[in-house]
């Protein structure tokens, strides 16, 4: 038989992703970005793409002025793939970072919903029991999980800007 304890736990997990898958398929997809290397004046400074970190999220930026294309967030993270038409290997880094990015999302998300639910017990009950130690002791485990995803997420990201922006250097 399952300890409370843990029933509550894995049934905090289920629910946030489950909230996060249908979130996720509710979330509009994004337009096509007209491709701009199409255009004889896309330099690289106008039309090149970097990453601006954010508080939630990395960015997308085009040019030297830096206007946000899209955005791969930390905590709703949305398909960037389209930012990239026009090379398919960039595409595909793209997608791979998005797959990694919502599976780092999740565990974040679970891991912040473990935390704030351990939290909630101390302070109804003024001590952490046993219960508010698994919560808690979950809640950073997934967190912790998490971390190695959203740095690989961002390294799949970085590739698909390089290859994108080696078309400027032809």
């Amino acid at each position: 038989m399952m300890r409370p304890a843990l029933m509550v736990m894995a049934g905090l997990v289920t629910a946030c992703v489950s909230v996060l898958a249908s979130a996720q398929e509710a979330a509009p997809r994004a337009a096509a970005t007209p491709s701009l290397t199409a255009e004889p004046s896309c330099t690289y400074t106008r039309c090149a793409l970097g990453i601006a970190p954010r508080w939630n999220g990395l960015d997308l930026v085009r040019g030297e002025r830096e206007e946000r294309v899209r955005s791969l967030g930390f905590f709703w993270p949305r398909d960037v793939s389209s930012a990239f038409d026009g090379d398919q290997v960039a595409v595909g880094h793209a997608r791979i970072a998005v797959r990694q990015r919502r599976i780092g999302a999740a565990l974040t998300d679970a891991g912040g919903l473990l935390l704030v639910a351990a939290a909630a017990r101390l302070l109804t009950d003024g001590r952490m029991d046993r219960t508010g130690g698994l919560l808690a002791g979950g809640g950073a485990m997934l967190l912790g999980a998490s971390i190695p995803l959203q740095f690989a997420a961002d390294a799949e990201l970085s590739r698909a800007v390089w290859r994108y922006n080696a078309r400027f250097g032809r």
